[in-house]
């Protein structure tokens, strides 16, 4: 069986739970397209999302995701977890152990074959440590695309910000699931990142981060992207934080058109 169609009966029976069924479809698509070379995740739930990027991951040839949880969720919920492993058996996905978080997510990379592109950090967030993540083993390398699926308040996107717009690439993007539909977090992003399109920076910010903002966002932009969906549920939202250099072309850098070099027709940038 093909491994995306592998892949589409687990997230039939376990994507609903955390309402990413669709958005993980989305997030395959946008590393198949763009490439990613470092991905974080924060906040695995059932493992959905990461498997659907490490498999796009595989794919490209490169690229590597790191999720991080606390696996409270899997605690809570043995019943819920050994019935999924049950009818993935059942629907011919193949057998998933369920004796600890870790035999459920490992079993399923290895099932799918992208053990390789997936690392499971078992861990509890704290985002109000100031040198949080800097323990975590992607280290100071600069992120292409971190999904953030655990916290959406207005505490919380500024915290996640003040940790990971100094990590992030020149062209990356953020994405922090539920925040476009709760309405203190939608606000105060609108707010924000017109403030940070035009060089300012707000001190509820900046007072999350030992990096100087104003210095990082002077030579770029920040696309704020609202991504809703048509379900009345509370998880039916995920804004798209898409930073890019100011250029005049479009980013990631990819081939033009026309673009005036001596090779006519194209250019790789």
């Amino acid at each position: 069986m093909d491994k995306r169609a592998k892949l589409l009966l687990l997230t039939d029976i376990a994507g609903p739970v955390f309402g990413t069924e669709q958005f993980c479809l989305f997030l395959y698509s946008l590393v198949r397209m763009h490439e990613p070379r470092i991905i974080v995740e924060l906040g695995t739930g059932l493992g959905v999302s990461a498997f659907w990027m490490a498999l796009a991951a595989k794919l490209n040839g490169h690229g590597h995701v790191w999720t991080v949880d606390d696996l409270e969720y899997f605690e809570q919920n043995t019943t819920l977890v050994k019935k999924i492993c049950s009818e993935l058996d059942r629907m011919g996905f193949g057998s998933v152990k369920f004796g600890t978080p870790k035999e459920y997510l490992e079993g399923v990379a290895k099932l799918l074959q992208i053990d390789s592109q997936l690392t499971f950090i078992n861990t509890r967030i704290d985002l109000n440590e100031a040198r949080h993540f800097e323990q975590y083993p992607f280290g100071d390398q600069p992120i292409d695309l971190l999904f953030s699926d655990f916290k959406h308040g207005p505490e919380a996107v500024l915290a996640i910000l003040g940790h990971f717009l100094p990590r992030m690439s020149p062209s990356s993007s953020i994405f922090i699931d539920s925040a476009a539909t709760y309405w203190p977090s939608f606000l105060l992003l609108e707010n924000l990142v017109t403030q940070l399109n035009h060089g300012k920076v707000a001190k509820l910010l900046q007072d999350r981060t030992s990096v100087d903002l104003s210095h990082l966002v002077r030579n770029l932009r920040i696309v704020l992207v609202h991504l809703t969906e048509a379900k009345t549920r509370a998880q039916n939202s995920t804004v798209w934080l898409k930073i890019e250099p100011i250029d005049v072309v479009p980013q990631p850098a990819t081939y033009m058109r026309d673009f005036g070099d001596d090779e006519p027709g194209k250019r790789f940038l």
